[in-house]
């Protein structure tokens, strides 16, 4: 709920400087929409979408979803995040991308679910990226490419997200797609437990019982250097 609060409130920005009488609308749909009164919000919306904006679009995707002042109805969300995602809606890329790797209210398509999530991912979309570094573990919808997949997770990692940076620690304990490092295995654990996250920390914890004094002290050095440097310079 949270995140799509906020990608309305940027839409908003956008209107206000496409048009007055624009933003005046989706200012109200959006006040509507925050305060719960999804019915208003959804009547508001749909003008809107009638009048072509993309905004509106998005957000009637997200409320069909999840059954938000209408009933929950995955098919009509899938109808309306196409049409944002084809305008470029990052958000509701990776929304649609979920759709079909589900299934909801489309056929289950992995190759359609990573085509949107690389859309998603390539605009910046931390989510998207990590989804689409997952299938390309995988190999679902695309070739297996481990390569590629820690590609994204680093990404992602170094922009703050802790699933992405626990998936790339794996890869490096592994040595799939990455040299093998337990080093920069436990730095990534080491990151992502900072978050609070328990799962992170236990695998920290597992890694830390065969690591010697001279990798604990290369890892501490990775640390200060990746947090000196904005998470720019981490390996």
């Amino acid at each position: 709920m949270r995140h799509w609060v906020t990608v309305i409130a940027a839409f908003l920005l956008v209107a206000l400087a496409a048009g007055q009488a624009r933003a005046d609308a989706l200012e109200e749909a959006t006040t509507a929409y925050r305060r719960g009164d999804y019915v208003k919000a959804e009547t508001l919306y749909r003008q809107l979408a009638d009048e072509g904006n993309v905004m509106a679009y998005s957000v009637l995707g997200v409320m069909y979803a999840q059954g938000q002042g209408v009933p929950q109805d995955y098919a009509q969300a899938a109808k309306w995040y196409e049409v944002a995602a084809e305008n470029g809606i990052a958000a509701s890329q990776s929304a649609l991308a979920g759709l079909y790797y589900n299934g909801m209210g489309v056929p289950r398509d992995l190759e359609a679910a990573a085509r949107w999530y690389d859309a998603a991912a390539r605009q910046g979309d931390l989510s998207a990226q990590v989804h689409l570094g997952t299938m390309l573990e995988a190999g679902e919808g695309r070739p297996r490419d481990y390569h590629s997949a820690a590609w994204w997770y680093r990404y992602a990692a170094q922009h703050g997200n802790p699933t992405a940076r626990v998936a790339l620690a794996s890869l490096y304990e592994r040595g799939l797609g990455v040299e093998q490092s337990d080093v920069r295995a436990y730095l990534w654990y080491d990151l992502a437990a900072s978050t609070g996250w328990k799962h992170a920390a236990a695998e920290r914890a597992r890694l830390a019982k065969r690591l010697d004094a001279q990798q604990m002290g290369e890892a501490r050095q990775l640390r200060q250097a990746c947090l000196d440097s904005g998470f720019r310079e981490c390996e």
